[in-house]
């Protein structure tokens, strides 16, 4: 029980921290409902893909994958537990960086800039800030 982390909300967490978790929320959900309800608008870098309707379950999963993040980081934002913001910051990272090597991999989501570009932009806009969250709330979950 001694290292079970704090569930007390921290009065000290950044100001970055609730800017871009407001910001990752705001764009996981409407990625989220694009993704839900309009997929073609979404996934608008298959321009010759007509068949829709067959792989619905999967624009579909990946739509409620980001309303479901977006949820779980306005939770984190209101609960100020810095355990919690370490897992959601960590489950953010994660997620990005797999996105940012499949779109490496295959091109697609490049939204046609050059990949090297994507990549940089990704890393500094994405990556390096929810590593550095999700360092903050797993060094302050006492």
């Amino acid at each position: 029980m001694a290292n079970t982390p704090t569930t007390n909300a921290s009065n000290g967490l950044p100001p970055w921290i609730v800017y871009f978790g407001c910001l990752l929320a705001i764009i996981g959900i409407v990625a989220g409902l694009f993704g839900v309800v309009t997929p073609t608008k979404f996934f608008n870098d298959f321009p010759n893909f007509t068949q829709w309707a067959e792989i619905s379950y999967v624009t579909t999963a990946w739509g409620i994958r980001n309303l479901a993040m977006g949820a779980a980081m306005l939770l984190v934002l209101w609960l100020r537990t810095p355990s919690a913001i370490g897992v959601v910051f960590s489950m953010r990272f994660l997620t990005e960086l797999g996105d940012l090597l499949n779109t490496l991999a295959t091109g697609h989501g490049s939204m046609g800039m050059p990949l090297g570009l994507v990549a940089a932009v990704w890393i500094v806009v994405f990556l390096l800030p929810e590593a550095l969250a999700a360092r903050w709330g797993i060094v302050n979950a006492r």
